[in-house]
């Protein structure tokens, strides 16, 4: 059973999301959060196998929670974003040490990426990243 946290500042999106992760059953949603401190604490709580981590939330945006999570509890994480310039976001989150990232579909289908979002959280889950010093 893969182990997801997603967060995202967005109720109607974490529901997208879950929605489409929950319809394979080797996956469980074990929590949500709304904004990066949260996702810290569940992170660490939790032990989810993969984060799923919108760039931009209120209290702390991805790359400050990238550093926390990377430098104490070593996750896999998936960006998933609308935030533009898309390469520059996905070069900061990847030198960080996510190890995914993926743009938001622009109409709010998450169904159209659902066989993409399931092969990356998949594949991504089973990486083991090494702690990091910032």
């Amino acid at each position: 059973m893969t182990k997801v946290l997603i967060a995202e500042d967005s109720s109607v999106i974490q529901k997208m999301i879950a929605g489409v992760l929950e319809k394979d059953k080797s996956i469980q949603v074990v929590g949500q959060a709304s904004d990066g401190q949260t996702a810290v604490t569940q992170t660490q709580e939790l032990r989810p196998d993969i984060v799923l981590m919108d760039y931009r939330m209120p209290k702390q945006n991805a790359p400050e929670a990238i550093k926390q999570i990377m430098s104490q509890f070593p996750t896999p994480i998936l960006v998933i974003t609308s935030a533009e310039p898309f390469e520059e976001k996905r070069k900061e989150v990847m030198g960080l040490g996510a190890v995914g990232f993926m743009e938001k579909p622009k109409s709010m289908d998450y169904n159209s990426i659902s066989v993409k979002l399931l092969t990356q959280v998949k594949t991504l889950s089973r990486l083991k990243p090494a702690r990091r010093t910032y």
